[in-house]
């Protein structure tokens, strides 16, 4: 009987420590103290404190940068429109900014620039041409001859234009790979950037100067890839 009763005490005894720990274990982990909650309120401080200029810089960059994202996108298109429609196009720049069209004068000036941007705002009605024997045949109403017709040649926008207009605190200055500095665009100067229909254009460098940074972009010949690039933000 004492055995017995003793093991009933250790029993007790046991079971008294295993609640006490358990108890502990909840109290510590459904709490923190004041110490830990002023050491976690500290790092979140110090990790806001850093992300925000951060966040600011990626911000800045990305408004300084316009211009460049804009002069790829451009080249993108006038190479794709050449490849697809087997003629020369071209970005022209200019004081103004950068245009993209169709190559149609090696040696443009600014003024016939800016008349063919306005032609294309308001392209001209093409009027409908008949053949004189449709004419006599009653507006080709019958068929006047059993020879295969030939498809129609496709129609493309003669006056397609994107342009990008330069923001008052920037200013670019071009450089061919012949060229032994780089020009910058002022007054009526235009520069041409030529995409053949094989997709080839030239190597080109343009340096770009804004308030907030300044980029030196160099495209590749092959792909109007850009191939090396250097930023300076200030």
């Amino acid at each position: 009987m004492k055995s017995e009763c003793r093991s009933t005490k250790n029993s007790h005894d046991a079971s008294d420590a295993i609640t006490f720990r358990h108890c502990s274990f909840i109290r510590h982990a459904s709490g923190f103290t004041l110490v830990e909650i002023v050491i976690a309120l500290t790092i979140v401080a110090v990790l806001a404190a850093a992300t925000v200029p951060m966040l600011k810089g990626f911000q800045d960059e990305r408004l300084a940068r316009e211009p460049v994202t804009a002069l790829v996108k451009l080249a993108r298109e006038a190479r794709m429109r050449a490849m697809t429609e087997k003629r020369p196009y071209q970005v022209a720049f200019h004081g103004g900014g950068f245009t993209a069209s169709r190559y149609f004068n090696p040696y443009l000036q600014l003024a016939e620039l800016q008349e063919f941007m306005a032609t294309g705002e308001n392209p001209p009605v093409e009027q409908p041409t008949f053949d004189k024997n449709d004419l006599e045949s009653g507006g080709g109403v019958t068929k006047t001859t059993e020879l295969p017709m030939a498809p129609p040649a496709p129609k493309y926008d003669e006056h397609w234009t994107e342009k990008y207009e330069m923001p008052q605190d920037m200013k670019y200055s071009l450089q061919y790979w012949y060229d032994t500095e780089s020009t910058y665009l002022e007054g009526d100067l235009v520069r041409l950037w030529v995409f053949q229909p094989s997709g080839i254009c030239q190597p080109l460098k343009i340096h770009i100067e804004r308030d907030s940074a300044t980029f030196d972009v160099e495209f590749a010949a092959m792909t109007a890839d850009i191939v090396k690039e250097s930023v300076d933000l200030r």
